[in-house]
Order: structure tokens, then C-alpha cells, then sequence
């Protein structure tokens, strides 16, 4: 497990893979990504790669561990939670943080545990693909994260209309602890770099050819980006 600190600005620039080839393509190369993490879609690698492949990954930087569940934006047809749990519980050795719905958290204590005893960082998230939900409902989610142990708070929610942008903004100016902030759709390139600039610690490019979310940037153009921004705390 390599470890890594969180920070303000800039933010983490989390590179996800979800398909087999990108991933073996990775562990091939000698050359660095452009980015500060690996997020390694569990939910994703699976169809392209056995479960005894995965355990062996082993790449000189941090790797995120996320076993997406389908209803959030998954990719594999787990047959219920505990299945999904012992996935991550099996690879958590590998893990330098873990990615868990807000939804579910409460379903997996053991795995919380397992993750806090071993130093590895818990990212609470909540997807929402059709609309950005009010701000109450995402502070109401950001409490209950918190209470379950969440290190990181994550959203990340389709933009139909610039006024949705401003949600993400109150959220990161009122956080109680750190928290990541993405948008999705047509608007969450933009957003996504307005959010790095009102303290989202995390942002999520992709590798190879095609993102693992609507609106996300590839971790090279996301690092030209960044370097070219300041913080805004206004």
C-alpha cells in the first residue's frame, strides 16, 4: 500500500480505470501517469479479469479501491452486498484508500473496520445521473457519511443548468471535514475544475480512451489544466 495525504489545492488528480486492457497497458509501461492515484473500478476490471489477476495489481503509486454497486453507476452484477465486501475485503491490502456509497456504508461495518485498522482511508460517495439534488439533501447525506465514519465526502451529480454549479460550491465552502465535488453531463468538465478551485481535494480523470463517468476530463489534460489555476475562497 503506498500512502498519500489529502490537501486542498491542488487536488488529487485520481486516475480510474475500469476496463482490463487500459489496466494490463498500465502495468506494462515504465512510465509514470499523470496522476496522484489509481482508482482501480473493481466493478469494471471484472468482466475483462479474474478476481486472482486483481489481487496481484501491484503499481509504484496509490491505488483507490472502488467495488461500485450497479444502482450508483456499476459495472457488475454483484449478487449482493456481502458478495461486493469480501471483493473488497479480498484486495484491500492493495488499497491505499476505499471508495464506499454513503447508501451501503452502514451495511458494512467489518469492512470499515478492516479499512481504519489498516490506515486506509474511507471515500463515502453518492451518485445521482439524472438531476443535482437540493443542497439540504447533500448536507443531510454529508452528516450521515460522517457519522459512519466517511475520511472523504464525495457527490457527484448531473449539471442540467449552470444555477446546479452553485450547489457544489456551498457544499465545499460549508464541509465540516474534506470532501471531493464532481459534476456530470455537458457542464462537468467545467465544474470540475471550478470545484478543485473551491477546495474539492479529489478530481477524476480517466486513462486510456473512454471515461468511466459522464463529463470527466483525461488525467493528462486535467493536470495541463490544474497547474494553470489558482484557489478561490471567496
Amino acid at each position: 500500500m503506498n500512502a498519500f495525504v489529502f490537501r486542498d489545492f491542488p487536488p488529487l488528480i485520481v486516475g480510474s480505470v475500469a476496463d482490463a486492457a487500459t489496466l494490463r497497458s498500465l502495468l506494462q509501461t515504465e512510465q509514470k501517469p499523470d496522476a496522484d492515484m489509481l482508482e482501480l473500478r473493481v466493478d469494471g476490471l471484472l468482466r475483462g479479469m479474474k478476481s486472482e489477476e486483481l489481487a496481484a495489481v501491484s503499481l509504484q503509486m496509490p491505488m483507490l479501491l472502488t467495488v461500485r454497486t450497479q444502482e450508483e453507476g456499476g459495472l457488475y452484477p454483484f449478487a449482493d452486498t456481502q458478495s461486493r465486501a469480501e471483493m473488497a475485503f479480498r484486495l484491500l491490502p492493495q488499497a491505499a484508500a476505499l471508495d464506499w456509497e454513503i447508501a451501503h456504508l452502514a451495511e458494512v461495518p467489518h469492512l470499515v473496520e478492516a479499512a481504519k485498522k489498516a490506515g486506509v482511508p474511507i471515500i463515502a460517495s453518492a451518485h445521482d445521473f439524472e438531476k443535482t439534488p437540493s443542497e439540504d439533501t447533500l448536507r443531510t447525506l454529508e452528516i450521515r457519511a460522517r457519522e459512519l465514519g466517511a475520511d472523504v465526502v464525495k457527490f457527484a451529480f448531473a449539471l442540467n443548468r449552470a444555477e446546479d454549479m452553485q450547489v457544489g460550491v456551498n457544499l465545499l465552502r460549508r464541509a465540516s471535514g474534506l470532501m471531493a465535488v464532481m459534476g456530470m453531463g455537458a457542464l462537468g468538465p467545467v465544474s470540475r475544475l471550478l470545484y478543485a478551485q473551491y477546495g474539492s481535494c479529489l478530481v477524476y480523470g480517466y486513462f486510456g480512451d473512454s471515461p468511466t463517468a459522464p463529463g470527466q476530463w483525461s488525467t493528462v489534460q486535467f493536470s495541463a489544466a490544474l497547474s494553470s489555476l489558482s484557489p478561490c475562497r471567496v
